[in-house]
């Protein structure tokens, strides 16, 4: 396995292939997205593009893309938007803004799981800086974060009523 730091363009290179990972983790429980949503995930893509700073990893093997994670360093002030206002209700404000980077996609192969392709993604892109991710309660992945020391937060709803949590890494830099 080999991981590549990725800018926005190498990660738009990647559509199709993001796209199909898209679906292949988020089609099953615990997130059970719709095919609309699973389908508009290209969009959803180009938007992130476009963020200023994005970056990511990419985990490539003999069979291809086996995993990827990208997001964007925090402006010094939260947005004021409704999943950053959620998220902030239940982790202090100052531990979501600059210098923290917000993980916005962490997508690893299902056949590829459990093989430490996600902490080698987490541990590559965010490399020592403080982090945060919000995910579902019940998403396998949790359990990938709280063994790397990721601390979660209580529960809470996102903008769609959905259940959900922050995970927080703090690199330890005062």
């Amino acid at each position: 396995m080999r991981i590549d730091s990725v800018d926005a363009t190498q990660l738009g290179d990647l559509r199709e292939p993001l796209h199909e990972l898209y679906r292949q983790c988020f089609a099953d429980p615990p997130w059970n997205e719709p095919q609309e949503m699973l389908d508009d995930y290209v969009n959803v893509l180009a938007k992130h593009l476009e963020r200023p700073g994005l970056s990511g990893s990419v985990a490539v093997g003999d069979a291809g893309l086996l995993g990827v994670v990208y997001g964007w360093p925090m402006p010094p002030e939260l947005p004021d938007d409704t999943l950053h206002r959620a998220v902030a209700r239940v982790v202090p404000t100052e531990r979501l803004v600059a210098p923290a980077v917000a993980v916005v996609e962490l997508m690893v192969n299902p056949v590829s799981r459990g093989r430490g392709v996600g902490r080698a993604l987490l541990d590559h892109f965010v490399c020592a800086r403080d982090a945060w991710l919000v995910t579902h309660p019940d998403a396998l992945a949790c359990r990938l974060y709280k063994s790397a020391g990721w601390r979660p937060s209580a529960q809470f709803r996102n903008q769609y009523g959905d259940r959900r949590v922050a995970y927080v890494l703090s690199s330890g830099a005062t």
